[in-house]
Formats: structure tokens, sequence, C-alpha cells
């Protein structure tokens, strides 16, 4: 019962594709908000409880309790039932899936929407319109399974992408997860400076740099944990291209080589031109 799961159940609600909405989450609190909110219409005592005589099971946690949790759902499972997953990182998850656990009820979803907000309270049913939603079915996934899937997705207004799932997990590290790495890094940098910033600036207003590079620093550390550690093998080597280039800067600045300088900032800027066009 969190912010992407949550904003799922309400676009769905909204579009007519869903009827009676069953949820489960470890937090009580959130379940209580989730129903309070119209979010869900019947809390459950399980995960495996939540599914029984479900047609579609939508699985929103972290990417580190995914595989255990589609464990837990597979003996409630209706024979005609489509499992779907809104992971970052899908590899693995996959794998799970294809050992037979769900019979090829399992399709693999990375819906591209949202932002850096926590919780069901945040629960937004206009979150996916226009966005991308990516489908990784695994070998052994059924033809109805897959139709399903899509089915919901665009349904609520994402456009749908089928890709392979290393290509996925790669193209996320590059594009999303790396991204979170600097934008934490850059927030946890400025820790020492926080007593300084704090006397002399009105910490409510930052500037519109620190702003926008920290933004996605808000977002919950135990879903960014997970998918890190997820993804470590596509995540690792973009980490030390990243290290290397601070380090790059860092020297230039040190003995004030304003060439060399040049050179970095400038191929940064050429790389921002070609991937973000505005």
């Amino acid at each position: 019962m969190g912010y992407i799961g949550g904003s799922a159940a309400l676009a769905g609600k909204r579009a007519g594709l869903l009827g009676r909405v069953v949820g489960y989450d470890l937090d009580s609190e959130a379940t209580a908000t989730a129903l309070r909110n119209g979010v869900i219409d019947e809390p459950a005592a399980s995960a495996e409880a939540a599914v029984r005589e479900a047609s579609l099971v939508l699985l929103a946690a972290p990417v580190g309790s995914l595989q255990g949790l589609l464990t837990d759902v597979a003996p409630g499972l209706a024979p005609d039932a489509t499992v779907v997953d809104v992971g970052s990182v899908k590899s693995a998850l996959l794998a799970t899936a294809e050992s037979g656990l769900t019979s090829g009820q399992f399709v693999g979803c990375h819906p591209m929407a949202g932002a850096e907000f926590v919780g069901v309270e945040a629960a937004d049913a206009g979150i996916f319109s226009g966005r991308v939603c990516f489908l990784c079915p695994p070998r052994n996934a059924r033809a109805e399974a897959l139709a399903a899937a899509r089915d919901f997705w665009a349904g609520i207004g994402c456009r749908i992408v089928a890709i392979e799932p290393e290509l996925h997990d790669r193209l996320m590290a590059a594009q999303s997860h790396l991204p979170h790495v600097a934008a934490f890094a850059l927030a946890a940098a400025l820790a020492a400076e926080l007593p300084f910033l704090d006397s002399t600036t009105q910490v409510a207003s930052p500037t519109t740099s620190l702003r926008d590079t920290t933004r996605i620093a808000a977002s919950g550390a135990a879903v960014w944990r997970d998918i890190l550690l997820a993804n470590a093998s596509h995540v690792l080597p973009l980490v030390e291209q990243l290290r290397g280039r601070v380090e790059e800067i860092g020297r230039a600045v040190a003995a004030g080589d304003g060439a060399a300088l040049d050179r970095v900032l400038l191929a940064g800027r050429a790389c921002r031109q070609r991937l973000v066009k505005e």
C-alpha cells in the first residue's frame, strides 16, 4: 500500500478496470490509510489471503522483497489470475517466475511513472497518463496473462513497450539508478555544511540548482537500497564512471587547470543535450 501501488489501484478504479480491490501491507497504518482514502475496498490479513479470487494481482513492494512475495502469493492464486509487478529491476524476479511458481501467470512490468513521493497518502490516479510501461514477460508467460497485463497498463494511460529483462536492467541503471546515486550522494555530501546553511540561508527556499539536483534524494531509502543492490552488476560500473568524473573535476580545480575543467564540463554538457531533449 504505497505510492505506486496505490496510484495504480486508483487509476484502475477511475478507468473502470477494477471491481473490488483487496490490499495487504506489512504496515497496518498504511493499510488503514489506503482503506480510508478509497484506494482499497477491503484489507486482507496476509498476502496469500489478498490474492484469493483475484483476477489481477499487483505486487508493489521494494524490489528486494518481490521474489519472496511472489512465493507467498502463489498458493492463493486462482488458475486464471494474472500477476504483475512495478519493480525497477527485472532479471532475478523473472528467473523466480520461470521456475514454474505461477504457471505462466506472471508478467514483469515497470511503469515509468511517479515522483519522489513516499506512502499511499500520496497516491495519484493521474501519474500513468502518457508514460511508458515496460513489459518483460518471462519465457513461460501465458498469452492470456500478457494480454491482461497490456490491457491494464494501457487502460490507465500507459504506452506499452516490450523489452528483454537484461536490457531493461542496463537501461534503468543508466537512466534512473545512477541519477539516484548521484542525488543521494550530493545531498549527503552537504551534511557537514548544514549548520552553516541553516544559519545563513532560508532552508525552505534552496537555490534552483540544489532543488533540481537533489529532488530525487527525497525518495524512499529502503526502496532505493533494494534497487541498487539488486542491479549491482549494472550500477557499479556506472558509479565508477561517476567517481572518475568527480575526481577529474577535483584534480582540475586543485591544479587551477581551466583547460582540463573545460573538457569535462563541456563533455557533460554535450551528453546532457543528447540525453534530455527539451
